[in-house]
């Protein structure tokens, strides 16, 4: 393979070469054209001169012949020259024009050269082969006719000719002296340059970077000190690199292994937050199925109407219970990046009147104002998830009602146009503390608040406009807040919304009717909202005489009689006030509203008043019609496997709501395993956390028995609280059908039933939206009231009696069960016991039991051991308080309690 270097360098010794010779004939070429141009010049000024002087001559010779007219004497003029070379023609012509005489080639030729216009170009004289002179003849001054001598240019190329000559034979010379420059400056740059050149072919290709290029001098010299200087410093590089390598490896081992460490960390601290949440979820949704679901099963029953009601508020605080765990699981879906959004058609009006309805009893309580003004253009319906919009706004209200001590809150709803295209925008502003400017920045950051005394004033965690925030960024908005210090808040968002139906048709009142309006004892927000609905109708605010009155229900009781010149009179009743029927019968009222304010119950009581048609009838009397009938199932076989008495108890009863009688409870996941083999089930309720055998472990030994005999697939749904962590999922690797969470609901249960069990799920309950969850101390008295009341509020005595006569055989047994796996040092049996005391002491309200059962339980998951035993030991002690606290609350005896506890 030929050298890399070398054909550089030849290339470069002829393109030296090439340069010289070029350079050369460039200069010779140029040379010449300049000399031949120059010659053409010289030859035209001579030729000129010649010829005109001869012209001349002849001129004053033929003067006389001219003159006479003697063609004879001119020829004789002519003839003199005619033997001249140079001469190819001449001639004497008259003043006419007409020739006199003439002597040469007879014929003239049309494209001669006249000198005598002045400049003639060289290249013209090139390739024109004759010139031609005209001098003129003249006699006393008077011209009388010229002479015409046309010469040719021959000799011109011989002249040219010994320029170009002179000029090659200079040119050769230039060119050997060139050439003899060319191999000087080879010798001095080229040479010096090859040598340098190789050496840099064998650095490159040996990497021998010790080799050093001769310096010479001059810049050839400077370039290969350059290159010595960059061997030079490459060296030092790879001494540097042999040094830092030698302790790379160590370094990168030791930083390996604090990443690993830090890894791990973050990974147990991971898992933590997983299990803190799944076991908080589990905890805290075990005792509230119990209560779930009776107050559900109270609200579905044939009571009175007002007890009724009651029931629903039960429900609905339960409900808004568990929407704050969903809350904090929402915050860790979010985290993790696993939160959906729903997009189905939802109604902006259903989602505000949910809100303030949820919130009515806490903001009654706190004494402010509540009300959602919907923009008449807001559409009927869009798409969107109602659960979560319902849930950003719920944590707007609840967060403006908690920094709120007087005044009110308002909710609005608007549409908006933005270049991308519709935007629903929500806002609630409150008159409460506000929020410093220095503060805003960070107010959706999680578990931040604006003051750190602010969890201490008003509690809260700073998770729920975090949620907000996220849920908002999830459907493609974004939030925001305005707010001035000691004057209150606005928290907005705008979220990019597709209307599904159209807003809904204007009111207009009628001519008839009188466009006169007055408020009495109304808040500030439903006053705001009252007006604008009203204005857009067509009545106006009056401030006194005669007129249409809407007033608050507690102050015209308390005045005892219809306003002076009242014309009709609509009553603004709280949820859960009792006097609203009482002003309607003693005809104080002639219509009443609900507080707050709902949409569908405010648009016919505006529409009647505009039209001066009769009100429709109370809605409170209205909200107090019968339940929704839930589906039967009857004839259904069911097994429920739960080691908890009391919560085979509550799904036992809730079944029973839907006509199944035939149910199995067993209390492990082996006598479940045992049942499903000795006869045939319709559907199969397993919780997960179960002694002896759990729940997941009796499914797959279910599903193992009917792959083996060749048996029909029974439907298994878990029935359990582990809602999220790995407790969540085990289900579907457990081979079950399903999964029912802990606390559920009746309508839940329902629509379970109808997917397992193929029937056709009936209408439930309207899905009104929940109260929130009256704040108590469970976890500091002996016994919970509230949940003491949802059981007495049932009503059925004998069932009372039976889930406490459980509770008092179950809670000693579980108990010894307790104490003996502790003497056993069996930590996971201490575990399943301590969980087994707990949930069936939250179902029956032994509060303090709970937190006491809930603490051993805790502590023994975790692996540990000491005081466990002295715990247990005081639950004895607690466990006999509570039977007697028991006994005196709800008159039932604990003689069998007491009885079992001393055998066990």
């Amino acid at each position: 393979m030929r050298a890399p270097s070398s054909s550089p360098l030849r290339s470069l010794s002829a393109r030296l070469a090439l340069a010289v010779t070029g350079a050369v004939a460039v200069a010779l070429l140029l040379l010449t054209g300049l000399s031949a141009w120059r010659e053409v010049e010289r030859y035209t000024a001579a030729k000129r001169e010649m010829l005109r002087m001869t012209a001349q001559i002849l001129a004053a010779s033929a003067a006389q012949a001219t003159s006479q007219g003697d063609e004879a004497a001119a020829q004789s003029t002519l003839r003199a020259i005619a033997h001249g070379r140079a001469l190819v023609y001449a001639a004497v012509e008259r003043g006419e024009g007409d020739i006199l005489a003439e002597q040469g080639i007879g014929l003239r030729l049309a494209n001669d050269i006249d000198l005598d216009q002045g400049s003639v170009s060289p290249l013209d004289l090139m390739t024109t082969r004759t010139l031609r002179v005209t001098v003129p003849i003249q006699e006393n001054a008077r011209t009388i006719g010229r002479v015409v001598l046309v010469s040719d240019n021959r000799d011109l190329a011989g002249r040219i000719a010994e320029v170009g000559l002179t000029a090659l034979l200079a040119g050769l010379l230039a060119l050997a002296l060139g050439l003899a420059v060319s191999m000087g400056l080879q010798r001095s740059v080229t040479r010096p340059l090859a040598a340098l050149a190789r050496t840099m072919d064998h650095v490159r290709q040996g990497h021998d970077y010790t080799r050093r290029a001769v310096a010479g001098s001059g810049e050839v010299g400077a370039l290969a000190a350059s290159f010595n200087g960059l061997l030079q410093a490459i060296n030092e590089r790879d001494r540097a690199i042999a040094r830092y390598g030698a302790g790379l490896e160590e370094e990168v081992r030791l930083r390996t292994h604090d990443l690993i460490e830090a890894k791990q960390a973050a990974d147990h601290a991971n898992a933590a937050k997983s299990t803190f949440l799944a076991t908080m979820s589990h905890e805290i949704r075990t005792p509230m199925n119990g209560m779930l679901v009776m107050a559900e099963l109270l609200a579905s029953a044939d009571l009175p109407p007002r007890q009724q009601r009651y029931a629903k508020v039960i429900a609905r605080s339960g409900q808004s219970l568990l929407a704050i765990i969903n809350d904090i699981l929402d915050f860790a879906k979010v985290e993790a990046g696993r939160l959906e959004v729903e997009r189905i058609p939802l109604s902006p009006h259903e989602v505000a009147d949910t809100v303030v309805t949820l919130f009515a009893e806490r903001a009654r309580t706190a004494g402010l104002d509540l009300a959602a003004l919907v923009d008449a253009r807001v559409p009927r319906a869009i798409l969107g998830d109602p659960v979560r919009l319902g849930q950003v706004l719920g944590n707007f209200v609840s967060n403006a009602l908690k920094f709120t001590a007087a005044g009110h809150v308002l909710v609005r709803m608007e549409m908006e146009q933005e270049p991308s295209g519709s935007v629903l925008r929500i806002a609630v502003t409150d008159t409460g503390i506000g929020i410093p400017e220095d503060r805003l920045s960070g107010i959706f950051t999680a578990f931040t608040q604006a003051d750190q005394s602010i969890a201490r004033r008003f509690g809260g965690t700073g998770l729920g406009l975090s949620i907000a925030e996220r849920l908002i960024a999830a459907m493609g908005g974004r939030v925001g807040v305005e707010s001035r210090l000691g004057e209150g808040s606005t928290f907005w968002a705008r979220i990019p919304v597709e209307a599904e139906e159209a807003a809904e048709p204007g009111l207009n009142r009628a001519p008839s009717v009188s466009e006169r309006i007055r408020f009495g004892g109304i808040g500030s927000a439903t006053a705001t909202v009252l007006a604008s609905d009203l204005r857009a109708a067509g009545f106006s605010l009056a401030e006194a005489g005669e007129a249409h009155w809407f007033l608050d229900a507690a102050a015209l009781l308390a005045e005892g009689r219809r306003p002076a010149g009242a014309r009709r009179v609509i009553a603004l009743v709280p949820i859960g006030d009792t006097s609203g029927p009482g002003l309607f019968r003693a005809g104080l009222a002639d219509a009443l509203l609900r507080w707050p304010l709902v949409r569908a119950e405010w648009r016919p009581t505006l529409a009647a008043l505009a039209e001066d048609a009769p009100f429709a009838l109370d809605p409170a009397a209205a909200e107090e019609g019968p339940a929704a009938a839930l589906p039967s199932f009857a004839g259904t076989r069911v097994l429920l496997a739960d080691d908890s008495a009391v919560n085979r108890e509550v799904a036992s009863e809730a079944l029973a709501r839907f006509g199944i009688r035939d149910i199995v409870c067993v209390e492990d996941g082996q006598a479940a395993v045992e049942a499903a083999a000795a006869q045939r089930f319709d559907l199969v309720l397993m919780d997960g956390s179960m002694p002896v055998l759990d729940g997941f472990s009796a499914a797959l030994a279910i599903r193992a028995r009917e792959k083996r005999e060749g048996a029909g697939r029974v439907p298994i749904v878990a029935l359990t609280a582990h809602v999220v962590g790995d407790g969540a999922e085990t289900w579907q690797s457990a081979d079950m059908d399903g999964m029912l969470a802990k606390p559920f609901t009746l309508l839940q249960l329902g629509a379970l039933l109808a997917r397992h069990l193929g029937a056709t799920h009936a209408a439930s309950e309207d899905g009104a939206a929940a109260e929130p969850p009256a704040s108590g101390e469970a976890g500091q008295s002996l016994l919970d009231e509230q949940t003491l009341l949802n059981l007495e509020e049932l009503g059925d005595r004998d069932f009372i009696e039976r889930v406490l006569r459980l509770y008092v055989a179950q809670a000693p047994k579980a108990l010894a069960d307790l104490e003996a796996a502790l003497a056993q040092d069996d930590a996971s049996a201490a575990s399943r016991a301590a969980h087994s005391l707990k949930s069936m002491s939250a179902n029956i309200g032994a509060a303090r039991m709970m937190g006491q059962a809930g603490l051993i339980e805790g502590t023994a998951r975790e692996g540990g051991r000491a005081g466990l035993a002295a715990e247990a030991s005081d639950l004895q002690t607690l466990l006999a308080h509570t039977l007697t606290a028991l006994h005196a609350r709800l008159g039932v005896s604990t003689a069998e309690g007491q009885d079992a506890r001393r055998n066990a």
